[in-house]
């Protein structure tokens, strides 16, 4: 990854139309509900935009990067033509990860969305990279595939079995990288708990599921309880291969 792209981005506090604003193509979030959003756009009213909204110059409009609650209570449910902003020039892979930071902060995110916004820190961590590029069409997929050879090989070391020479530079090209990225996460997790615990729900329950989930804040624990039950057997297998 060049120095460039990992430079600090700079920041410029303006005021800028509402109407020349875009959204996000990397916001996870599916679900906003529209009396917290009334909430929100009351208390702007009163007290004022405390933290800008984020975004980038794109032509001759902005795209939003962070801030989307903010964003859309202001345009929606005030007067305002208006909104603080703090305007960054940033790249593709710079805004899917300020996106995805952002996003993981909040605290009314349901599980999906959490997980999600997990694999989108991962994925534009390490998308650079070819070798993990190839592991997947899909965010999800990639991370699945990346951290499914880690957690193998993990085992397979700890029970003193001899691994190829491949398995070998993979585990120790990326592992420090991962278990670097979830440490520094805003609410710290392992990662191999997040690839057994976490990770399949995102990738194994059905569209329909997943939907419903976002209406719930924090996952159901009855359905999470059982969906671990039912697939348990078919983790501990992709774990051995």
């Amino acid at each position: 990854m060049s120095k460039k792209e990992r430079s600090e981005p700079n920041y410029v506090q303006r005021v800028i139309d509402l109407r020349k604003v875009d959204p996000s193509p990397y916001q996870l979030r599916r679900h906003f509900d529209e009396d917290k959003l009334k909430e929100l756009a009351t208390s702007i009213q009163r007290e004022g935009l405390i933290e800008p909204i984020v975004v980038r110059p794109k032509k001759d409009r902005y795209e939003l990067i962070a801030g989307e609650r903010r964003f859309r209570a202001v345009r929606d449910y005030t007067d305002m033509k208006t909104i603080q902003a703090q305007i960054v020039v940033a790249s593709e892979l710079q805004a899917r990860r300020i996106s995805a930071a952002e996003n993981l902060q909040r605290e009314d995110l349901s599980a999906i969305e959490t997980i999600e916004a997990v694999v989108e820190i991962v994925d534009a961590e390490l998308i650079e990279d070819k070798e993990y590029a190839s592991m997947g069409k899909n965010p999800a997929d990639r991370v699945k595939t990346l951290l499914g050879k880690l957690h193998s090989i993990s085992i397979t070391k700890k029970r003193g079995s001899k691994i190829s020479k491949k398995a070998e530079l993979l585990f120790n090209k990326f592992v420090k990288q991962v278990e670097n990225m979830f440490a520094n996460l805003p609410k710290p997790m392992e990662w191999l708990s997040f690839f057994n615990h976490d990770l399949p729900l995102l990738v194994d329950i059905c569209k329909e599921v997943q939907e419903v989930s976002t209406q719930h804040r924090p996952w159901p624990r009855p359905l999470a309880q059982t969906w671990h039950a039912k697939y348990e057997y078919k983790e501990l297998t992709y774990a051995i291969l």
